[in-house]
């Protein structure tokens, strides 16, 4: 499996910025899956997104920004076969951790991991995008439950009774001599015979499988995760729910989804599954972090990392021209932008010099793309035309020879904060911020990418944000500039307990917030256009799976709605990639009826651009128009 070099670099996704180190631990986990569902389909056996892997499927096609792990599940019979034969069906290098192979594994699923150590071989760290660590995938095991609630009762009191002894062990320590009366009702109940010589422990946690996988699929109404379903009674699914499957795209590889996914979430989300709630605390996470630890304090393997030092500060001695000093004639400003996404962030701060009358110069320099696993540098690829740089900016002038900071500007802008110390990318020394700082009379630092916003509260992201805030560039730098008051705060507040308290005083008059008018923010509303708005229409399985002959006649019933406002807007049409392959083979006489209905030809790969709203079913699409501030419609159909 190929992966992008750019996958690994920085980037904001729903206003949330995903470092390096994350992006290396996502792209370990994602070849984790590819060989996963390789062995799998040799063993034709079968695995599903879960839990937030499958909310990421559908939401995001892949990881939500804020989640960092990978869960998937199995039907009870495919994941004993895979569990008890692991060593035939993986790769070599891969094992699986459950209660079987570590008696302090607690939980009742288990994990494939990519290695049983830490491993510093070449071809490993190649394999797996530098890392030396052993990731993996947790696996949740689906069991069935029959219609006959008698039955059910009976075998869910025999559960609990085997469950609370399991846990007396696991989680109390309990010993087992205080817990013999418990193991002969055990005996008796189940019908079976514990021996007290051989592992207990072991011979509960087995029995307990057992219990769980008693209903077979054929006899079944209801799927679930069954130690969930002991809480809490209502978490089960019509077994229709999982007897089929599509494969969707997650980043740069696919995961199989139950064909009605849009029931499932709603299920286990809320039927407003689609709001990106940044929820659950960051105490492990990231949990790469542990991992990193465990490298630092056991193999001496560090990472190399800016380590703060006040002499990077600005010297008082150092000449600095404020923006408002309008009798220095013919100052020049200068932009450097290692990469043009990075410069969107720069493009308000351009014209403002521009008003200010300053001569406005930008340089995108060559950024290079440093292998996954370290093993060489190249220059990257990318190729922007002058126009990208210049769009609103038509008195601004482009350069691409870095000779001109040798004409030592009055202002230097530069985006680039890690100087030596990303380990993904970089630039040439010259544009290090300690040498930018000796070319002009003021170094500006603009972050390459900005959240709009960080809720106090917000956990994860604050936990990340030393990686891409402390840095060299913030310190070396005269000026920081933010474009919203509340990421000052949420700056400020990381850099002063990255420095000490006794620097926030330097940050509080070093950080200035960008003031944007009012005129670059504004939307007209929808309803006051004077011309027609493009609407994106979407349509995926699920909508088939769930509703049959409803969902065509929901369909039919949009577009004559759509017809009957043609005047005010223009629909387009796009449907989930593969949803006719997939109707034609898993619902084939919904596909004759859908073919027969003559809808229009559906169009993929649309870039949301120009888009006014969007209608129809949960997608990526529609994570992007709500990213983009543009109003959605979930599609409903009422029986």
């Amino acid at each position: 499996m190929q992966i992008d070099h750019v996958f690994y670099e920085d980037e904001i996704r729903c206003d949330y910025i995903i470092p390096s180190m994350i992006k290396r631990s996502w792209a370990a986990q994602i070849q984790i899956l590819e060989d996963l569902n390789i062995a799998c389909e040799k063993a034709q056996l079968k695995c599903y997104a879960e839990w937030g892997t499958l909310l990421g499927t559908i939401r995001h096609r892949g990881f939500i920004p804020w989640d960092d792990d990978m869960d998937v599940c199995m039907k009870r019979k495919d994941y004993d076969y895979l569990v008890n034969n692991f060593s035939s069906i993986l790769p070599d290098n891969y094992s699986i951790v459950s209660f079987r192979s570590n008696p302090n594994f607690k939980q009742m699923l288990c994990r494939v991991v990519s290695s049983d150590h830490y491993r510093f071989d070449a071809d490993y760290m190649h394999k797996y995008s530098g890392l030396p660590v052993a990731l993996g995938i947790d696996i949740f095991p689906f069991d069935y439950l029959s219609g006959d609630e008698e039955y059910e009762a009976e075998r869910e009191k025999r559960v609990r009774l085997v469950y609370e002894a399991v846990n007396e062990l696991t989680y109390f320590d309990t010993p087992p001599e205080k817990l013999e009366n418990r193991f002969r009702w055990i005996e008796e109940e189940c019908s079976v015979r514990i021996d007290r010589k051989s592992d207990i422990l072991l011979q509960l946690r087995l029995l307990l499988e057992k219990l769980f996988g008693e209903v077979e699929e054929a006899d079944a109404k209801y799927v679930t995760l069954y130690p969930i379903w002991l809480d809490n009674h209502s978490y089960k699914f019509p077994v229709e729910y999982y007897s089929k499957s599509i494969c969707m795209p997650f980043e740069y590889t696919s995961i199989n989804v139950p064909v009605c996914y849009d029931a499932v979430l709603k299920k286990k989300y809320g039927t407003h599954y689609m709001e990106q709630v940044r929820s659950g605390g960051a105490h492990d996470y990231p949990y790469i972090d542990n991992h990193l630890s465990v490298l630092r304090e056991n193999f001496g393997f560090e990472w190399p990392a800016y380590r703060f030092n006040p002499g990077d500060f600005p010297g008082p001695d150092r000449k600095i021209y404020g923006t408002d000093d309008l009798s220095t004639p013919n100052r020049k400003c200068l932009f450097i932008t290692y990469c043009a996404a990075a410069f969107e962030n720069m493009r308000s701060l351009a014209g403002k010099y521009i008003d200010d009358g300053y001569e406005v110069t930008i340089l995108p320099v060559t950024k290079y793309d440093i292998a996954a696993d370290m093993t060489g540098i190249t220059a990257s690829l990318e190729k922007v035309p002058d126009e990208y740089y210049l769009k609103g900016l038509k008195d601004a002038n482009i350069c691409r020879d870095g000779a001109i900071l040798d004409s030592h500007p009055d202002i230097i802008v530069t985006n680039f904060q890690y100087d030596e110390y990303n380990l993904i990318t970089t630039v040439d020394k010259a544009f290090y911020s300690r040498n930018l700082r000796n070319h002009c009379n003021q170094l500006i630092y603009v972050p390459p990418f900005e959240a709009h916003s960080v809720k106090p509260d917000d956990e994860r992201t604050r936990k990340l944000m030393p990686s891409y805030v402390c840095t060299p560039l913030a310190v070396v730098c005269d000026k920081i500039i933010l474009h919203s008051p509340e990421m000052k705060e949420r700056y400020i507040e990381c850099l002063s307990a990255w420095t000490g308290d006794r620097y926030k005083s330097v940050w509080e008059s070093k950080i200035e917030v960008l003031a944007v008018s009012e005129s670059d923010t504004d939307r007209e509303p929808l309803h006051s256009a004077p011309y027609k708005r493009k609407m994106m229409f979407y349509v995926g399985l699920s909508l088939f799976a769930e509703h049959g002959e409803a969902a065509i006649d929901k369909i039919r019933q949009s577009f004559d709605t759509f017809y009957e406002n043609s005047d005010k807007i223009d629909v387009v049409y796009v449907t989930q990639e593969g949803l006719l392959d997939n109707l034609k083979a898993l619902y084939p006489a919904l596909y004759e009826k859908y073919i027969a209905s003559d809808f229009p030809e559906a169009e993929g790969n649309i870039n949301i651009e120009g888009f006014a709203a969007y209608y129809g079913e949960a997608s990526a699409y529609a994570t992007k128009f709500i990213n983009a501030k543009k109003p959605i419609m979930l599609m409903q159909i009422w029986w």
